[in-house]
């Protein structure tokens, strides 16, 4: 009876260290975890369509993604698109919802300004155990060399809004 009693505890014990770690793994990995940043830099003259279009929306007022300055005047051999794109990828038990990539915006300096953001009206979902792609697309003036930024991932696991900051090369 009392190597049963003794055997019972120790079961019990190992059972509550185990359950004691899926729990702080699980509140550990709430967060995505960025596995990849890649930056695309597109002239605007290839994209000329979409220059356009977007253009006449900020002039019409009716543009919207993220207006970050004046986006008057501006001719599209004189900008550039780039693309910043985050593979993320979700190793805890819930999935991720309402995945979102902001760009922050580089101030104006001797190279140029960011002028805006492309719309995204994507609702994401990255759900446990997966891993995904998420971008973003901003115009910017002058050098488009400059590709250094911070983007800032926010999303929402179990209810609870997670947000984190990456550096972009």
């Amino acid at each position: 009876m009392r190597q049963a009693l003794r055997i019972t505890a120790i079961f019990v014990l190992v059972v509550t260290l185990i359950g004691a770690g899926v729990f702080y793994y699980g509140i550990r990995t709430m967060t995505p975890a960025a596995e990849q940043i890649s930056v695309t830099a597109t002239p605007a003259v290839q994209q000329q369509a979409v220059f356009d279009a977007v253009m006449a929306q900020a002039a019409q007022q009716t543009f919207t993604g993220r207006l970050y300055g004046d986006a008057l005047d501006l001719q599209a051999q004189d900008c550039t698109f780039l693309t910043y794109t985050v593979r993320l990828k979700n190793r805890g038990f819930f999935p991720a919802e309402w995945i979102a990539l902001t760009v922050l915006p580089r101030m104006e300096d001797e190279t140029g300004r960011d002028v805006l953001a492309l719309p995204d009206a994507g609702a994401y979902v990255l759900h446990a155990g997966t891993e995904g792609d998420l971008s973003a697309t901003i115009l910017t003036t002058g050098d488009a060399q400059n590709t250094q930024r911070t983007l800032e991932v926010s999303c929402y696991v179990f209810g609870r809004k997670v947000s984190f900051q990456l550096n972009a090369q």
